[in-house]
């Protein structure tokens, strides 16, 4: 059923509730009305999961159909995919700014300033206005172009797929079940190869952040405008028909485990050719060397994992302690006075 008639049948539900406790002693008919209620309500419940299901099933048939008509078809010279930006980047942004000035306001003038809403308020103001300076270069234009040539975007211009060197989308999960993405890119060398670099980049690079820092340029994708993993597969295909590159990448781990992955990546592909069981035979030195280079790669990336898995338990450990220490800000500030 629709959500509307779900929305219906609970507050019907809840008042057949209300009503039949209320006259449970006086009237025993009321039991009744009470039960009728729970089933109104348990209906609208079961229908609602019913509808959240089938909407989750539509969106994944529609995600799959968009992802074959990406893929399934041959890109020319001439072809591009131009990825929407989001139109409410810009008014969040300056309505982060009027929160961070007007934090920063009530701080400063407070009888006894507030030290804490003046450094929340003009770190606010401050992120705002660098998230407006990038947000501004790609109103009206899109927010990713991807062509059998490269990708550009509105702040780098554009990079050619031989100048990438690994493809990543990074997926955020909330907590009411919605998800974000960001598409990432390896471009190494991103200061020689960048047709254009925005200032905010270099303003970014003297902290070791952004793309001229890290060599990752990283796009926000819009869940509304195309979806995000079709996008993504189109990016991989285009890549791997440029240079022939098919391996994983993720910029969350070191440089020395993806270059584990590339090697385990070759050395798996090379075991699946057609002639794959002879060449032991003709080069069993080969094989040996392959097997030991597995080996120490595995090795690499179990470390790398238990070390990743250590940091966050020590990030996690620090968040804690500074929420700990701000609930116990209005105490501590008394104890100082």
């Amino acid at each position: 059923m629709p959500q509307l008639v779900n929305l219906f049948l609970v507050i019907f539900g809840v008042i057949a509730v209300g009503a039949g406790l209320a006259g449970l002693r006086s009237h025993p008919a009321s039991s009744l009305v009470l039960i009728a209620g729970i089933g109104l309500v348990l209906l609208a419940y079961f229908s609602d999961r019913r509808r959240e299901r089938r909407v989750e099933e539509r969106k994944r048939a529609d995600a799959q159909r968009r992802l074959d008509e990406l893929t399934g078809r041959t890109w020319g010279p001439g072809d591009s995919l131009r990825v929407p930006g989001s139109i409410w980047l810009v008014p969040g942004s300056l309505l982060l700014a009027a929160a961070g000035a007007a934090a920063w306001y009530v701080g400063i003038a407070a009888a006894r300033q507030d030290w804490i809403l003046v450094f929340v308020g003009g770190a606010l103001f401050a992120a705002s206005g660098l998230i407006l300076a990038r947000a501004l270069p790609g109103m009206g234009r899109p927010v990713l172009e991807l062509s059998p040539i490269g990708f550009a975007t509105p702040l780098n211009g554009r990079i050619a797929w031989r100048d990438v060197s690994g493809v990543f989308l990074y997926v955020v999960t909330q907590r009411n079940g919605g998800e974000s993405f960001r598409l990432m890119f390896r471009v190494k060398h991103f200061a020689r190869v960048a047709t254009d670099i925005h200032w905010t980049d270099r303003l970014l690079a003297m902290f070791r952040l952004g793309a001229l820092a890290r060599g990752v340029v990283s796009v926000g994708l819009p869940t509304s405008k195309e979806q995000p993993k079709a996008v993504y597969a189109l990016a991989r295909l285009l890549w791997k028909q440029a240079t022939g590159n098919d391996y994983d990448w993720n910029p969350l781990m070191s440089d020395q485990y993806n270059e584990a992955l590339q090697r385990m990546d070759a050395i798996t592909a090379r075991m699946r050719e057609p002639a794959a069981v002879e060449a032991p035979l003709a080069d069993p030195w080969r094989l040996s060397q392959d097997m030991a280079q597995l080996d120490r790669d595995a090795a690499l990336i179990v470390g790398e994992h238990r070390r990743a898995l250590a940091k966050a338990a020590w990030v996690v450990g620090v968040l804690v302690l500074l929420m700990l220490l701000g609930l116990a800000w209005p105490w501590i500030r008394a104890l100082l006075r």
